[in-house]
């Protein structure tokens, strides 16, 4: 017998609003069995079994029923009168359903909202108008939301949410596919403001607001994996791009199935907020389209169209000014991906923002790319894509002049254009080569094939125009490189090729184009003659660069020009610096995870002298912090951390603070390092902690010890000893062991010594 919410207490304080936090009961988790399951509830409870939401005339629970077939129970407690005095919970009990390689998404939700004929939301309505392709009017083009039952299950089985969000339609032209899609929102009122969980695992966050089911748009009964597909090829860390994390899911709503779905990220302020925590996500700008408010207002964005459409590019001061109003490098990736995808619905699908404040620029997320890679023609990739998106007189649909000006007037900058045609050959060389490209298709096409066929049955579609999909996303993977490269040697005038070869030494990498970057790994591409390209080497720190092997510069930017008729195999040399005071000034103690008085560290001064560290540099595995004006004397302490009001109220004797530190201090484990202002080595620290406490001090017990060594540090509940010795019982702790090992050295080291003058002695 399967009971849910034992011993649990309906109170007449209970509520009867969605969303009280304390009044939702422990559940039994939602889950797969292969045989039936009887259930029971605590008497008095009304449920239902449809997936409708319980009322006053719901049935009331008596006695433990069976259920034998995949069923969503939902039940809540209510008064005499008949008010609800409980949140509505529920669970989904999926039984003897077929295998699935797949997560679950179950949906509960009041069966006339959805196929009521009059009023549901998958269905026409009265009001549509037949005779339209679009047919306006019919219900699925609501804007409303309805509360429903979630239950998420991971493909191991275990139900990692459970509980009321807010339901909406979503999509454009995908809504009139019989499998439509739908948005879900956590919200205070349902009771849960996040859905916490890693749903994209290290993609994306820890914790969503708002997730999409996706039905694949465009590409629905076709590939079924295009959008997806290619959003995901953006790999390079250079990809500056806001775009959804994305994974394929099955879907049952009210008990059943549904069909295959990619859960999105859903693009709203939230979205941006969650990329750019130093931006507040009420306070921006987000438009679509051609100048759609769908957040804030129009903001700067008319003024940058005016700007656009007086002023001459080529002209290097208007590009500058240019800017300082959008982000064009952002704008620029944006254009290389669509351009590449042949995405014949990049003029449609256009959404930017930025922040409202005064330095604040225009920003391009990419999204809905799912009419790319043939959808429409099985040799898309032949398509010359960039002359499609600079056509100044193109149609209403796909690419209206509006949707190609900022293009066409950006390429009339001669940078500009040398670095888009000189970036798309860096990507085709590594996010969209054909050896990478064709990894991830099979990725994708394995993750969904064992599921495919109970989609395509339940939805009436084709194994074999699936097949056809999946043969023509293949092709293009494999064959749009060479066309594409020549669409843009005939563009930007290219001239012939030129093999490239570069490669960094341990310390450093070269940054190609202001874009990719090579480090010890080899890199080779083909490039053409007349676009010379742009190479940094940028030193790690604690090493410089000391010049290029294959060039005559020790210039760390090179502009390398093409004319020659030869191979072209340059090295990035790099070599290790100490700053002077290497190991003089040393991490001295930290305290991660901080409540009281937030995370800090301490450095010491060992050397003989007052040292200044501004502009020095403290780094993490991750972050970087340049630290501001500060000083330590000879034998003292320096704290750093983030705030330092903040600290004093906890630490208010300690002396020289230094606040604004950048970044947190994990309490499992760091690896810290401290650099001179040029980058020069000075001191670094790795530390892991197994299961710490929740308050702790990282000690060395004695400044004189090497701390790269983690047998001369401890661990110190409390608070710490900023700037101050550290306790002398660390000390103890530590050096006991060292002085019992250190005696029994002098005592092996004594009876060596006795032996060798009694065999001298022998010998004598």
């Amino acid at each position: 017998m399967l009971w849910l919410l034992p011993g649990v207490f309906f109170g007449a304080n209970a509520g009867a609003v969605e969303g009280l936090e304390s009044n939702i009961p422990h559940l039994h988790q939602a889950g797969f069995y292969d045989h039936p399951i009887e259930v029971s509830l605590p008497v008095g409870v009304r449920y239902t079994l449809d997936g409708s939401s319980p009322s006053a005339t719901s049935p009331t629970f008596e006695t433990a029923f069976t259920i034998s077939r995949t069923t969503l129970v939902r039940y809540a407690a209510f008064d005499a009168e008949g008010e609800r005095t409980s949140v509505i919970s529920g669970s989904t009990y999926f039984i003897d359903e077929p295998a699935t390689r797949l997560a679950t998404l179950s949906i509960g939700i009041d069966p006339w909202r959805l196929f009521d004929g009059v009023n549901g939301w998958f269905r026409s309505g009265p009001g549509a108008d037949p005779g339209h392709w679009k047919q306006p009017g019919a219900n699925w083009w609501t804007k409303k939301e309805h509360p429903v039952h979630f239950d998420l299950i991971e493909t191991d089985g275990e139900a990692v949410f459970s509980g009321t969000v807010g339901f909406r339609m979503f999509g454009g032209m995908s809504r009139l596919h019989p499998q439509k899609s739908f948005s879900l929102s956590a919200r205070e009122r349902y009771g849960k403001k996040r859905i916490k969980h890693k749903i994209f695992g290290d993609d994306a966050g820890k914790s969503f607001q708002f997730l999409v089911a996706r039905n694949a748009g465009s590409d629905w009964n076709r590939s079924y994996l295009r959008d997806a597909l290619l959003t995901g090829l953006l790999q390079d860390e250079s990809w500056d791009l806001e775009r959804q994390a994305a994974r394929p899911v099955q879907v049952y709503i009210n008990g059943r199935y549904w069909g295959i779905y990619h859960l999105r990220e859903k693009i709203n302020p939230q979205f941006i907020g969650d990329r750019h925590p130093e931006v507040d996500k009420n306070k921006i700008d987000f438009l679509e389209h051609q100048e759609s408010v769908k957040h804030g207002k129009m903001g700067t964005y008319g003024q940058l169209l005016r700007f656009v459409e007086n002023n001459d590019f080529s002209q290097p001061e208007n590009y500058r000014q240019l800017g300082e109003l959008m982000d064009i490098d952002n704008y620029q990736r944006l254009q290389i991906a669509q351009t590449y995808f042949d995405n014949r619905d990049a003029g449609g699908n256009i959404r930017f923002w930025r922040p409202q404040t005064p330095e604040g620029r225009w920003r391009w997320i990419l999204y809905d790319v799912d009419q790319g890679f043939g959808l429409h023609s099985e040799n898309g990739y032949e398509r010359n894509t960039l002359a499609f998106h600079t056509e100044a007189d193109g149609p209403s649909w796909p690419n209206p002049p509006w949707s190609t000006l900022l293009q066409r007037k950006l390429l009339a900058n001669p940078e500009y254009g040398r670095l888009f045609a000189n970036r798309t050959l860096d990507y085709l060389h590594t996010d969209f080569s054909p050896v990478t490209v064709t990894t991830a298709i099979e990725r994708r096409v394995a993750g969904l094939e064992f599921d495919m066929p109970r989609q395509l049955a339940r939805w009436k579609g084709k194994d074999k125009n699936w097949r056809i999909h999946l043969d023509r996303v293949r092709a293009f993977g494999r064959e749009r490189p060479k066309y594409l490269r020549e669409h843009l040697r005939v563009f930007f005038n290219g001239g012939e090729d030129r093999p490239v070869s570069l490669i960094a030494t341990p310390g450093g990498y070269v940054e190609l184009n202001k874009n990719i970057r090579i480090d010890e790994a080899s890199y080779s591409g083909t490039y053409f003659q007349n676009l010379p390209l742009h190479l940094r080497a940028v030193a790690h720190n604690g090493f410089r660069f000391k010049g290029w092997e294959g060039a005559n510069s020790q210039q760390s930017e090179l502009e390398l020009p093409l004319n020659d008729q030869r191979s072209y195999a340059l090295k990035a040399i790099f070599e290790p610096l100490d700053h002077p005071l290497a190991n003089q000034v040393i991490f001295n103690e930290v305290h991660p995870a901080g409540k009281a008085g937030g995370d800090w560290l301490e450095l010491h001064n060992r050397s003989e002298a007052t040292v200044d560290l501004t502009g020095w540099l403290l780094t993490d595995a991750t972050h970087n912090f340049r630290l501001p004006r500060a000083k330590i004397s000879s034998g003292d302490y320096l704290v750093i951390c983030a705030d330092a009001d903040y600290f004093h109220r906890t630490h208010p004797q300690v002396y020289n603070v230094v606040g604004g530190l950048s970044f947190g201090l994990d309490k499992d484990g760091e690896v810290l390092g401290l650099y001179g202002p040029d980058g020069g080595y000075v001191n670094t620290l790795t530390y892991k902690i197994p299961d710490p406490d929740t308050a702790f001090t990282y000690a060395l017990v004695l400044p004189a010890l090497n701390n790269g060594d983690p047998r001369h540090w401890a661990i110190e509940q409390g608070s710490g000893t900023p700037c101050a010795a550290n306790p002398d019982h660390l000390k103890a702790a530590v050096l006991t062991r060292q002085d019992y090992w250190l005696r029994i050295g002098i005592a092996l080291g004594v009876l060596v010594l006795i032996g060798v003058i009694r065999g001298l002695r022998s010998d004598s």
